[in-house]
Parts: structure tokens; sequence; C-alpha cells
């Protein structure tokens, strides 16, 4: 079942329904949805890169929340994510 854009929110990670997780870095300039996925590198999950993508097929995709993550920075960091703005 699809979430509504409204649902999404910064530091959290989504499963999807291919059973994918993603968290959610925030959004850029655009309002788009920027996030990273988990990735196989079990040392180093979510720090392989960022995807922007707007908040309606993010919550198509979205079926779930997981878990939440306090700091940020350091995925920011890792994903050179450098163009996400703050809401």
């Amino acid at each position: 079942m699809a979430m509504s854009e409204s649902d999404i929110q910064k530091g959290w990670i989504y499963r999807t329904s291919h059973n994918q997780e993603r968290l959610v870095l925030g959004w850029d300039r655009d309002g788009r949805v920027v996030y990273c996925s988990k990735g196989k590198d079990k040392e180093r999950p979510f720090q392989n890169c960022h995807v922007r993508v707007t908040g309606q097929k993010f919550a198509q995709r979205a079926i779930g929340k997981v878990s939440q993550i306090e700091d940020l920075k350091p995925y920011l960091i890792a994903n050179k994510a450098t163009t996400v703005v703050v809401r």
C-alpha cells in the first residue's frame, strides 16, 4: 500500500514493496526527495550514492517506516548530498 507524501520525513528508513530500504536525507531546492539506498556493503549501509525523486514517486514506492536515524551528517557527507535543504 502506497504512503502519502506528507508521511515522508527526513531521517527515516522506509521499506519499498520490493523489500528494499531507503534512507531519506531531506529535500533538494526543487522540492524533490533526496534518499539513499541501503546497498550491499554491510559495513557501510546507506553510504553508496544519493537519488532525487518527486515526493509522489517516493510515496508510491514506499510501504512503511522501518526505523529512524538521528544524526544524518555522516550519511550526507558519505553520499555527497550537498544540495539537501532542511524543511
